[in-house]
């Protein structure tokens, strides 16, 4: 009895914090934010990443509603301007933004790459709509994945 006693003392809490305990993982954080705008207006939507840490691929895939939004452009920012990148968008309603580069960039906050919309004319009442995004991989310069979370907020169109 006095042993199962010693083991499971050393068992129990062994097995609690494997259970239980979760090392702190950083993970980057892709956002897109709210934004307000009114039919037949251009927008600029940011694509934001957070504790990002030598990033240096990108891929993302993203939907919109195209009754909506009309894509018009994609611009790197002056934090990605040494990166490449390709934007498919040969499919309304759907992005493919591909960027990459030999060394990676790293910051809070860090503007990646902005989308120009233009607000299509004629909607009638509030309508609201978001920039999805379905599909994300990051790489590092190492060539190893990040992790990352995903926050899309949405788009309103006031009358």
């Amino acid at each position: 009895m006095k042993k199962r006693l010693k083991w499971q003392s050393v068992f129990m809490p062994v097995l609690f914090f494997s259970v239980f305990w979760q090392s702190p993982v950083s993970a980057a954080e892709v956002r897109i934010p709210p934004i307000t705008t009114r039919p037949n207006q251009t927008i600029d939507v940011p694509i934001i990443v957070d504790e990002v840490d030598n990033l240096a691929g990108i891929k993302l895939v993203m939907s919109y509603d195209p009754e909506i939004l009309v894509f018009k452009k994609g611009a790197k920012t002056r934090e990605t301007d040494s990166l490449m990148h390709i934007v498919n968008d040969k499919k309304p309603g759907q992005l493919i933004v591909v960027m990459a580069g030999a060394r990676g960039i790293k910051g809070k906050n860090v503007p990646i790459f902005t989308l120009t919309f233009n607000i299509k004319s004629g909607l009638k009442g509030n309508h609201v709509t978001k920039i999805a995004i379905t599909e994300a991989q990051f790489m590092s310069d190492q060539l190893k994945e990040i992790k990352y979370a995903v926050a899309a907020n949405p788009i309103t169109v006031l009358p």
